[in-house]
């Protein structure tokens, strides 16, 4: 069933969002996030292989600069995605893309650095930075209004239906 265009325009006024634009579905929020962690981690272990790291001891001597690498691939891959398509290949694949809230435009360059930086920064806190950032992504699932996960919030954006 389908939203009628005037009727859109209204739901979006009420949620202070711009006209035309429709949220993306939970559901592929998370396969898009699930796709853009596989392309930051293969990689990674995929350089680490070539490194020689081969045992688990070994995983355990380098998890410091891989822990490094995952973080700068990360933050590097989802930053300038975002920052000059509006998309990373998750967000391509599943038909979604970020958008300011206020506008329904492209992004600043700061505001993708931000949306990129929070889960990672929370991420790398020991013991608990997987938790966190889980919390963060999840924040989306909590917000039945803008579906904004605090990564969101703290960029000024929103995740739409690609058109």
């Amino acid at each position: 069933m389908s939203i009628d265009d005037s009727e859109q325009a209204r739901q979006n006024q009420a949620l202070g969002l711009p006209v035309g634009v429709v949220l993306s579905p939970i559901w592929r929020r998370v396969l898009a996030q699930i796709l853009d962690q596989l392309v930051v981690i293969v990689p990674v272990v995929a350089i680490a292989l070539l490194l020689g790291v081969r045992s688990s001891d070994e995983l355990s001597d380098h998890a410091f600069a891989i822990n490094v690498g995952v973080v700068v691939c990360a933050f590097t891959y989802e930053f300038v995605m975002i920052a000059v398509w509006g998309r990373t290949i998750g967000k391509f694949a599943l038909g979604t893309r970020v958008v300011r809230v206020d506008t329904g435009g492209p992004l600043l360059w700061w505001s993708a650095a931000i949306r990129a930086l929070v889960p990672l920064a929370a991420g790398v806190i020991p013991g608990v930075g997987m938790f966190l950032s889980l919390v963060i992504y999840a924040g989306a699932f909590w917000d039945r209004r803008r579906r904004q996960g605090w990564h969101d919030r703290a960029a000024g954006t929103i995740v739409v239906l690609a058109r």
